[in-house]
């Protein structure tokens, strides 16, 4: 699966955004909820889903609340307890990188206070876990759909670039038309398009 950032960047994401939910939250007494929100749909999420280094590991937890928040923030130290709320961060930071959607999806679907309420029992078993109950709550979507919005195209941009009819992609995106079943030509100029390999 091809991720927006090498993997070396994820701990620095998950370690951020996990104390910038602690904080925000337990620190400064925000809305979980109302917090998921703004941050989703923030240019800070936006510059993380894209492989901002500055975002990814190049500001703390309050550099980035404080830029959210556009007002200082009272509060800079890192939690030293583990809450619902530093486990929920992290977890979030985890299940976009890995399941390659934007934060606002996963908020949709997941709105941050359930998050925090699946910390018991979640919180001792691996992200994975956790991550698995969020993708169940999306539709299912195709690789080449989740390949295409990684690559910020429309289906009608993906159809002008690899010369692929606009309705077979959209078939092909909704499962109505197998695209294991497509001629190589149309796999290939997807793929050439998409710059990927056929067989992703």
């Amino acid at each position: 699966m091809i991720h927006a950032y090498n993997e070396t960047y994820l701990r620095d994401v998950m370690r951020n955004l996990a104390a910038f939910f602690d904080i925000g939250i337990n620190a400064v007494g925000l809305d979980s909820d109302k917090l998921g929100e703004r941050f989703a749909t923030s240019h800070i999420a936006l510059a993380i889903e894209r492989g901002n280094p500055n975002y990814l590991s190049g500001k703390s937890a309050t550099e980035l609340l404080i830029e959210l928040l556009e007002e200082d923030v009272p509060y800079n130290q890192v939690p030293m307890d583990r809450t619902p709320e530093y486990w929920a961060g992290w977890v979030l930071a985890y299940a976009q990188w890995y399941l390659n959607k934007t934060f606002k999806e996963i908020i949709d679907v997941m709105p941050f206070s359930k998050l925090v309420r699946m910390y018991h029992p979640y919180h001792e078993a691996p992200e994975s876990k956790t991550v698995e109950i969020i993708k169940s709550l999306f539709p299912k979507e195709t690789p080449l759909k989740q390949i295409r919005i990684l690559r910020e195209l429309s289906q009608s941009q993906l159809a002008r670039i690899s010369g692929v009819k606009l309705r077979n992609i959209q078939c092909y995106e909704q499962g109505d038309t197998e695209i294991g079943n497509a001629r190589g030509e149309t796999l290939y100029a997807l793929a050439k398009a998409l710059d990927c390999s056929i067989e992703s």
